[in-house]
C-alpha cells in the first residue's frame, strides 16, 4: 500500500513537472498612447532564446505573427498586440498598447489650481504632453483631493475650435472616481458647454475613458475647464462620506 502512494506521488509530481511554464509578457512604457505622427511603441522582453510576436488589427499574436525587431512606427488608429513565444513555454498574455486619436489644436501652455500635491507627474505638460496614463495611477496621472479643478489652456492665437475632451481615471476601489461634471468657458469667462456624467456615483468597472463635449464653432485664445468631482464617496463605498480622488491625464483640442 505505502508502494502504491509513493507511485501514485512521484506520477502526480511528474506530471506536474512536465506542465510548461507561461512566460511573462512583454513590456512597453506605457498601454495608453497618442497616436500623433511620429509616434512608436515599442517592446521589450529580456530573455536568450525568446522572441516577440504582435499584431495591429485587435487579434492576439500567435506564433504565426511577424518578429518584433524594433519599435513600430503608428500608421493610423489602432491597437497593438504583443506576446513573448519561445519554444518549451507556453505563450505569454498579450500585453495591449491603445491608440488614441490626437487633438488637432496645440496647447502651448496650460495652468492648473489646486495644484497636485502627491501625484504631480510632470506638472502642467501631464495633460497635453502624448503619454497618456494607463492604470498604473502613480505615472503619467495628476492626482487631486479636490472637489473642483481648474485647468486654463491657453494658444500660441486665436485658434479655431470646436471640441474638447478630458481624460480621467476610475478606480473606485482605490478610491478614484470619474468626474461628476465638466464645464467649459471661454477667455472672458463665458460658458460654452456643460455635461454630466449622471452615472458618477454608481459601481463601475475600473477604466480609463475621456468625457468629450463640442464647443460652439470660433477662435479662441484661451480655453478654461472646470471639471467637478462628487461632492463625497457614494454611501455604497467603505469610504461613504469621504472625499475622494481624482485622476486627470491628457486633454485634447480639435
Amino acid at each position: 500500500m505505502k508502494q502504491l502512494i509513493t507511485l501514485s506521488f512521484f506520477l502526480a509530481f511528474g506530471n506536474a513537472v512536465a506542465q510548461p511554464l507561461q512566460l511573462a509578457p512583454p513590456q512597453t512604457a506605457s498601454t495608453r498612447l497618442s497616436a500623433k505622427a511620429g509616434q512608436t511603441v515599442a517592446f521589450d522582453f529580456r530573455l536568450e532564446g525568446a522572441e516577440i510576436r504582435y499584431t495591429t488589427d485587435g487579434s492576439d499574436p500567435t506564433a504565426a505573427s511577424p518578429v518584433y525587431t524594433k519599435p513600430l512606427k503608428i500608421k493610423g488608429l489602432q491597437a497593438i498586440k504583443a506576446k513573448s513565444f519561445m519554444p518549451g513555454f507556453l505563450p505569454s498574455d498579450a500585453t495591449t498598447v491603445q491608440l488614441v486619436r490626437p487633438g488637432k489644436v496645440a496647447i502651448d501652455s496650460l495652468t492648473i489650481s489646486p495644484a497636485p500635491k502627491k501625484y504631480v507627474a510632470n506638472g502642467w505638460k501631464t495633460l497635453c504632453d502624448g503619454q497618456l496614463g494607463d492604470d498604473n495611477f502613480h505615472e503619467n496621472w495628476l492626482g487631486f483631493d479636490a472637489t473642483e479643478v481648474t485647468a486654463t489652456l491657453f494658444f500660441k492665437k486665436k485658434t479655431k475650435v470646436s471640441k474638447i475632451s478630458v481624460g480621467y481615471l476610475q478606480q473606485q476601489g482605490a478610491w478614484i472616481f470619474g468626474p461628476a461634471s465638466v464645464r467649459v468657458f471661454d477667455e472672458n469667462g463665458q460658458l460654452l458647454a456643460s455635461l454630466t456624467l449622471a452615472r458618477a456615483a454608481e459601481q463601475q468597472a475600473s477604466g480609463l475613458s475621456f468625457i468629450s463635449t463640442a464647443l460652439p464653432e470660433g477662435k479662441y485664445k484661451s480655453l478654461t475647464v472646470k471639471v467637478l468631482a462628487l461632492p463625497a464617496i457614494p454611501d455604497w463605498h467603505p469610504g461613504k462620506g469621504s472625499p475622494g480622488w481624482l485622476f486627470l491625464d491628457e486633454v485634447l483640442v480639435w
